[in-house]
C-alpha cells in the first residue's frame, strides 16, 4: 500500500485542549468543548485557536503528520466524492509515557492505587478558501470507513460532521485513522486544519487525572488543491515589493522509502518569508491588537502633541492637541 506522509512543519502552540473527543459534544460550561460540537484545530470559524486555548505550559516539542491511503491527494489534489482513508500521527510524544503500560484499565477514582491514564487527542477538519467546512468525515472500524459509533474506532466526527476528533478510549495512542470524503467539484482549494494534544496524565491522581497543564501541543495546515482545477491565483495586495524583493519562500523535497514492504512517499514542506505578503482577514486579530500599533495609547500620544506645540511652537500630522499652557 502507498501511503503518502505530509509532515506539518510547524512552530508548537501552547496546549489547551480536553480529554476525550466525545467532550467536543458536550456541555460547553459543564464538561468542555462545546453544545453542538467545538473542534479547536486552527480553523478560521474557531478565530485559529487550536488545543492551546485550554493546555498550559507545553514544552513545544511534539510533532504531526497527516497521511493517506491515496498520495495523489496531497500531489495531484483532491477528487470529487471520492473517499480518502486518513491517518493523524502524533511524533515525538514525550508526556505521560510512564503511564503508557497500564492500558487502557486505567482512570478508574475508585482503584487503590490509582493508575493514571497516558491520552493523547486531536481535531482535524478541512475547509475552503472562505472557511466553510466541506466534505464529510467518518469513523473507521475493522479498517472500514463507518458512520456508525463502533467499539474501537480512533475517532468520530462531531455532532454536525464538519470535523472529526480522537475517541479517547485507548491509553497511550499515538496515530488515529478516520475516513474523509471529497465535497462536489468545484469546491477549489482546500485546508485541512490539524491539532494534537500529548497528554501527561494529568498530575498522576484521582482528583486531577486529566488536567491541561503541562500537556504538549502542535498545531498545522495543510493545503489540498482541486484535482484538474487550476491553481489558485498568488496573493496580492498588503504593500508593494520591489524586483529584488522575495515574497513567500516554499521549499519541498519528496523522499521515498520503504519500509516493511510499504513505500512512503514524504512530503516536507519548510516556508520561509521576506518582504511583503499579504494578510488575510482572519490573520488580523493579532494585529488589531491594542499592543500591535504605532501609539497604543492616546492619552498619553495627545500628551506627547501637547508638549511638542507649546515647546516648539508647530504642530504635527496628527491634528490638534488642544488648548492649555504647556507647562505639563
Amino acid at each position: 500500500m502507498y501511503r503518502l506522509v505530509i509532515a506539518l512543519v510547524i512552530a508548537p502552540a501552547i496546549a489547551h485542549a480536553y480529554s476525550a473527543g466525545s467532550q467536543f459534544d458536550a456541555d460547553a460550561l459543564g464538561s468542555g468543548g462545546g453544545a453542538g460540537g467545538i473542534a479547536f484545530d486552527g480553523a478560521p470559524r474557531w478565530a485559529n485557536h487550536t488545543c492551546a486555548v485550554c493546555h498550559t505550559d507545553a514544552a513545544s516539542t511534539i510533532g504531526v503528520r497527516l497521511e493517506a491511503d491515496h498520495p495523489e491527494l496531497f500531489t495531484d489534489g483532491w477528487k470529487p466524492g471520492m473517499q480518502y482513508h486518513l491517518r493523524v500521527v502524533l511524533e515525538d510524544e514525550h508526556e505521560g509515557v510512564a503511564y503508557t503500560a497500564n492500558g487502557d484499565m486505567c482512570g478508574f477514582t475508585d482503584e487503590t492505587p490509582f493508575k493514571p491514564c497516558n491520552k493523547n487527542g486531536f481535531a482535524l477538519e478541512i475547509d475552503d478558501a472562505t472557511g466553510a467546512p466541506k466534505g464529510t468525515f467518518a469513523g473507521v472500524s475493522n479498517t472500514a470507513c463507518t458512520t456508525m459509533t463502533m467499539p474501537g474506532q480512533d475517532a468520530q466526527p462531531i455532532a454536525n460532521g464538519t470535523a472529526i476528533t480522537h475517541v479517547g478510549a485507548k491509553n497511550g495512542q499515538t496515530s488515529w485513522d478516520l475516513c474523509w470524503t471529497a465535497p462536489p467539484a468545484g469546491a477549489g482549494a482546500l485546508t485541512a486544519y490539524l491539532a494534537v494534544v500529548d497528554g501527561n496524565g494529568g498530575d498522576g491522581t484521582a482528583a486531577f487525572s486529566a488536567d491541561p497543564e503541562g500537556d504538549d501541543t502542535v498545531a498545522g495546515a495543510v493545503p489540498l488543491a482541486e484535482s484538474g482545477a487550476a491553481p489558485p491565483p498568488p496573493q496580492s495586495g498588503g504593500c508593494a515589493a520591489g524586483d529584488g524583493a522575495s515574497g513567500l519562500v516554499v521549499v519541498a523535497a519528496a523522499l521515498l522509502l520503504i519500509r516493511r514492504r510499504r513505500a512512503i512517499a514524504a512530503l516536507i514542506a519548510c516556508a520561509a518569508i521576506t518582504g511583503c505578503v499579504h494578510v488575510r482577514p482572519r490573520e488580523r486579530e493579532t494585529l488589531a491588537r491594542r499592543n500591535m500599533t504605532f501609539g497604543p495609547d492616546p492619552a498619553e500620544d495627545e500628551l506627547d502633541l501637547h508638549m511638542q506645540e507649546a515647546r516648539e511652537g508647530s504642530t504635527g500630522g496628527y491634528g490638534s492637541s488642544g488648548g492649555g499652557c504647556g507647562c505639563n
